[in-house]
């Protein structure tokens, strides 16, 4: 498959939904800063497999080329986070 660079239009952002997906860490990896091993680290996040993702359709800049290939089933309310903790 080949693209031609002119035929793209912008770009998307996909968001995984890890919340719901219950995606775990699962292990820990360290940070480097400046080529130098910091006492810091950060997860590994083991994400399940999924053919739904969120689609930011409220992106400023593609906003136009976004809303003219989002089917009408996909513009819902925005997802509102309720309880800011439980996240």
């Amino acid at each position: 498959m080949s693209i031609i660079l002119q035929d793209i239009m912008c770009s998307v952002n996909i968001q995984h939904n890890c919340i719901d997906l219950h995606c775990t860490n699962t292990a820990q990896q360290p940070v480097y800063q400046e080529w130098t091993l910091t006492s810091r680290s950060r997860p590994i996040v083991q994400h399940e497999l999924t053919p739904h993702y969120f689609l930011n359709t409220y992106s400023i800049h593609n906003y136009d080329y976004i809303h003219l290939i989002t089917p009408n089933t996909l513009r819902k309310t925005p997802l509102r986070v309720t309880n800011v903790a439980e996240v």
